[in-house]
């Protein structure tokens, strides 16, 4: 009998641009945690990744957010989850080589208890200072100004125990100036603060400063790249002003639980790898002021076993603990 109700349900996927196969449709959808609630940076990648993951796999990806504690609560799930490649894991690197050294008790071993994956995206940091200070038109001018006085040595992050955090401490120790951290409850916060001359710095990734800086509202005095980025052609990078051991990136990766077997990894790789080569992901991403970064497995494991060691001796040397 004809349906209609089957056509028109039909026409609106084929509109959308879904192309979900039958055998897509016959098995159980692979799960794609997300640590954090829906309109965030992570959640936005999430739902890229899993569109992208449908078209090249064949099989249905959705997201999952288990969101809470910082996106701990969603590593932490992954010890009990299936290591038959039906559930995933996107995190921050925050959340996997930075927080395990803040806490006494993390609940995981990021090294042992997740299988990396690949990277998925990546970004650039940005050292921003208020637009309108004329002490700091570079990043001389604010070591300068630091060291003349340091009650002017602080910087605001988006929070506590992020990457910010630790890398903008890690500027200070590399221009052998004491930079006191002021952490806020999101990037919005801790700009506006910065505009308003509240503090003196500001360590963010490019993309939440990129309009402000462009009005005139603040001044990207340095970014973390190993060269300069596409939107950011006539900022300097701290490795260009004599600082190669600055080079450093954000990221979200993809992982499974440990136990996962090597083939499943590799064929979710690969499908990592296409996705990386689509247009349109990668213009989305770049909306997003991110840029897609397919690793193999194996690079990706060392960086976040070198990654991972490089914080925990920073984490340590700044007395920091998130459970005190």
């Amino acid at each position: 009998m004809f349906n209609i109700s089957r056509v028109f349900i039909g026409l609106i996927l084929a509109w959308a641009g879904f192309a979900i196969t039958p055998a897509a449709q016959a098995q159980t959808p692979v799960r794609i945690v997300s640590g954090f609630p829906p309109g965030g940076g992570v959640d936005a990648v999430a739902r890229l990744l899993a569109d992208q993951l449908t078209k090249q796999s064949g099989r249905v990806h959705i997201v999952e957010n288990k969101s809470g504690a910082g996106g701990i609560i969603a590593v932490q799930s992954m010890l009990t989850a299936p290591a038959d490649g039906s559930v995933l894991l996107l995190a921050p690197d925050s959340n996997i080589v930075i927080y395990p050294h803040t806490v006494s008790t993390p609940g995981f071993d990021a090294l042992k208890d997740l299988a990396p994956i690949s990277q998925i995206v990546r970004y650039d940091l940005a050292l921003t200072v208020r637009g309108s200070d004329e002490r700091i038109k570079n990043f001389k001018d604010l070591i300068t100004l630091v060291k003349a006085s340091p009650n002017a040595g602080n910087f605001a992050s988006p929070s506590a125990g992020s990457l910010q955090h630790f890398y903008g401490l890690s500027v200070g120790q590399a221009a052998g100036v004491n930079l006191l951290h002021v952490a806020y409850r999101g990037v919005g916060p801790a700009i506006t603060d910065t505009m308003a001359g509240v503090v003196t710095a500001l360590v963010t990734p490019v993309g939440p400063v990129l309009q402000h800086a462009q009005s005139g509202g603040l001044r990207i005095l340095a970014t973390s790249g190993n060269e300069r980025g596409a939107k950011t052609r006539d900022v300097p990078t701290l490795k260009e002003l004599g600082y190669p051991q600055l080079v450093a990136h954000g990221w979200f990766g993809l992982f499974a639980p440990s136990r996962t077997p090597p083939d499943v990894l590799e064929k979710i790789n690969a499908a990592v790898a296409l996705a990386a080569k689509d247009r349109e992901f990668r213009a989305k991403l770049d909306a997003l002021d991110m840029e897609p970064s397919w690793t193999p497995a194996s690079e990706f494991k060392a960086e976040v076993d070198a990654q991972n060691s490089n914080w925990a001796k920073l984490v340590r040397q700044s007395g920091f603990r998130a459970d005190r």
